[in-house]
């Protein structure tokens, strides 16, 4: 059973620094060959924050939380809202939130919202919402 008295439940927060090896990594797997785009300072990828999540607390680590058994999770969601940019060199401070869990389709789907937020210097600069769906084994109806 997900355990819905965890609605509201905030990670305490966890500072990464971002260094350019990590980002070469990552435009390397999107096929950005620009050396310019791992150069110190550079502005990072726009996904690059859904990456540094598993630093901070995965969100394996908060389906564990939840009680949500992983063999029927699927990742249905993610929006990512940019403040300002973020550079490597960066100290990024991270928190993640369970905003919602709801359930579709009489308790056989059960969608959980996930906030992440991040800062810099103490000045919000993105927002990642993730919707995570966990099919669920329901009872047969006779």
């Amino acid at each position: 059973m997900i355990d819905r008295s965890r609605i509201g439940f905030t990670t305490p927060p966890t500072t990464v620094a971002v260094d350019a090896w990590r980002v070469k990594l990552f435009c390397q797997a999107i096929g950005e060959t620009d050396p310019a785009a791992w150069a110190p300072g550079s502005p990072l990828p726009p996904t690059f924050l859904k990456a540094l999540e598993g630093e901070h607390y995965s969100s394996a680590a908060l389906m564990k939380l939840l009680n949500v058994p992983l063999r029927g999770v699927l990742h249905a969601e993610q929006r990512l809202d940019h403040a300002a940019p973020v550079r490597i060199g960066d100290e990024v401070e991270i928190t993640r939130s369970v905003a919602q869990i709801y359930d579709k389709k009489d308790g056989a789907l059960t969608f959980i919202v996930i906030e992440t937020h991040y800062a810099v210097g103490g000045r919000r600069v993105a927002t990642a919402t993730q919707t995570v769906l966990s099919r669920n084994a329901v009872a047969a109806v006779a």
